[in-house]
């Protein structure tokens, strides 16, 4: 009798479906925060490059 009750709390467990959907949603975040990180490294150095242009020029024309 009791086996039949660790049964089926074993087959409720594998056909419980929510960890998977966090896990998802885990997976998706990570893919997201990749791309964001890969992107500002990618435009940090045009960035960088304009504030720098724009600084020279601005000191250029203080002078």
């Amino acid at each position: 009798m009791k086996t039949a009750g660790t049964r089926a709390r074993l087959q409720a467990f594998v056909e419980n479906e929510e960890g998977v959907t966090a896990i998802e949603y885990a997976l998706l975040a990570a893919l997201i925060f990749g791309a964001i990180v890969i992107s500002v490294g990618a435009l940090g150095d045009a960035v960088t490059a304009l504030y720098d242009d724009v600084a020279a020029k601005v000191a250029a024309a203080v002078s």
